[in-house]
């Protein structure tokens, strides 16, 4: 992902969390250097770490699904301890080989992030349901494109009433630099051939028709997701708009009463159960 794919993407996020991340970018295009090892004592971690991978508990598998997610390993993912869609998808592939492995869980804490890779691997976790268990899980918060994925598990379980889940919806933002640059003596002309090629240019002030635009791609992604929803969780689309999409994070039970969560259970209790179960459908 471009720095600039930062700004102009469509993300299934957090709106917090997305302001976060274009903190670091508008460092970047001040010329200011971003101080590596403060954002590390922030995190709490260097910014080098590997992602996880995933554990085996007797025949279940468990994937972490963790922080800001993005289609590839880069700065803003690694800065909020985030992971790449594409190795969660590597790692999934793998345990779905394991003749061994019986039933997957997709222990998630994550904000949400770009919606590039998201319905890819939801439809891969969807389509792992016909192999194994497959159960979404989350201690804190499933949120965005976090729940996106975890909806296309056969079960969406939280641990607590405090834990979070939801906040269905996309949100991008358009950042205009012109201001910026002329009080820096600089003047960017942008020179293109067709129509739509630079419609939301960074280098203007966003017109009407450069915001409709990316209010369609908006609601375009927005669309997908809710079909996506309705189809993982057996409900119609027009259930998903009224109870579940409207951008809202659900705490608890209020998650389990819109039809976004299935049940209460702890990580270590829902290993057992799926270990005791085996290849059999489990009650939760």
């Amino acid at each position: 992902m471009r720095l600039l794919d930062v700004m102009n993407s469509p993300w299934a996020i957090l709106p917090v969390q997305l302001r976060e991340i274009q903190n670091i970018y508008i460092t970047h295009l001040r010329g200011e250097k971003i101080d590596i090892k403060g954002v590390e004592a922030r995190i709490g971690k260097p910014l080098k770490n590997e992602p996880k991978s995933f554990e085996i508990f007797g025949n279940v598998a468990v994937l972490s699904v963790e922080g800001v997610l993005a289609q590839k390993m880069n700065l803003f993912t690694e800065i909020s301890g985030g992971m790449s869609t594409e190795l969660i998808s590597k790692d999934l592939q793998e345990v779905m080989k394991d003749e061994s492995i019986k039933a997957v869980i997709l222990n998630i804490d994550s904000p949400g992030g770009t919606s590039s890779g998201i319905p890819e691997l939801a439809s891969q976790v969807f389509e792992a349901r016909k192999q194994k268990r497959i159960i979404a899980f989350t201690d804190n918060m499933m949120a965005s494109a976090a729940y996106w994925i975890g909806a296309a598990a056969d079960a969406v379980i939280i641990s607590s009433d405090v834990v979070q889940v939801g906040s269905v919806g996309v949100v991008t933002t358009h950042t205009d630099v012109s201001k910026s640059e002329e009080m820096q003596g600089i003047k960017t002309t942008e020179l293109v051939a067709g129509k739509y090629k630079r419609i939301a240019s960074k280098y203007a002030p966003l017109t009407q028709e450069g915001r409709e635009t990316i209010q369609g791609h908006l609601d375009y992604v927005y669309s997908v997701f809710v079909d996506d929803i309705a189809k993982f969780r057996g409900v119609s689309g027009e259930k998903v708009l009224t109870d579940m999409a409207d951008g809202r994070v659900f705490i608890g039970k209020q998650a389990i009463e819109a039809g976004l969560v299935d049940g209460v259970s702890t990580l270590d209790a829902l290993i057992a159960d799926l270990n005791a179960a085996g290849e059999r459908s489990i009650m939760i």
